[in-house]
């Protein structure tokens, strides 16, 4: 049985730096969903408009961060501004905290471009249930007017101790040399990765390479999750042990 459209009002619509336009949806009926999921924009004459959830579920709106540099999302935003509502199908996806054993270890949120919207969603849902457990946020880009939200996460750490941002911008750098300093930046907060849990959101590339290269330091493949691995999965990515914390 197919799950029913839930309609939602567009409440706003703002250009942020990058390319990105904030999308605020406000449903008129209760739209559960978990941080870190995403939802669909139904709409005829449009197709695939898959776009990660970037609020928290204790929010009265739905927030989209939608990338402006593609004719599709051109003409997406400018159909919301005209119609000014929009069908939302039901939430997806299994990139949220439940799908990892419970924890108090550091948390690793390791986000490229609009990949920040599924990070955003994670911690304002952490801040509202008051966890305390240490969140590293890792924020990668070509360049930094791309790091749209950047204000955002630095307010975040500068109010809450345990919330900590890494903006790394490598302009003139071969992609290779991004990913040695996001690993560096990384390995350089945590001597013991073991210790850690990862969420990323980002290129299968991006992703499975973290991986991979944090697995050579120690880490466990089955402590990260990231909707790369249920759209582009590659074998033998361990699934986690309910109520197994990292050792």
């Amino acid at each position: 049985m197919t799950a029913p459209l839930t309609l939602a009002t567009v409440h706003d619509i703002k250009a942020l730096s990058g390319d990105v336009w904030q999308v605020l949806l406000k449903p008129i009926e209760p739209y559960p969903f978990e941080a870190g999921q995403y939802t669909e924009l139904r709409i005829p004459g449009f197709e695939h408009l898959y776009f990660t959830i970037g609020s928290a579920p204790h929010m009265a709106c739905v927030e989209l961060h939608v990338q402006g540099d593609s004719e599709t999302n051109t003409r997406l935003i400018n159909h919301l501004r005209q119609q000014g509502s929009v069908q939302l199908a039901a939430a997806a996806g299994s990139c949220v905290l439940s799908a990892l054993p419970a924890s108090s270890a550091p948390l690793l949120l390791v986000a490229s471009g609009t990949g920040f919207s599924q990070v955003k969603a994670v911690v304002e849902d952490q801040l509202q249930r008051q966890a305390k457990r240490p969140i590293f946020i890792y924020w990668t880009s070509y360049r930094l007017n791309q790091l749209y939200m950047l204000d955002k996460a630095e307010q975040w750490a500068d109010q809450y101790p345990h919330v900590h941002i890494a903006a790394l911008i490598s302009e003139h750098s071969h992609w290779d040399d991004k990913h040695q300093m996001l690993v560096q930046s990384i390995l350089a907060d945590h001597a013991d990765v073991g210790q850690c849990q990862a969420l990323t959101c980002g290129s299968p590339e991006m992703v499975y390479n973290l991986l991979d290269t944090l697995s050579e330091h120690g880490f466990r493949a089955d402590q990260m999750i990231s909707d790369v691995f249920a759209f582009a999965p590659r074998a033998a990515i361990p699934k986690p042990t309910p109520g197994q914390e990292p050792a």
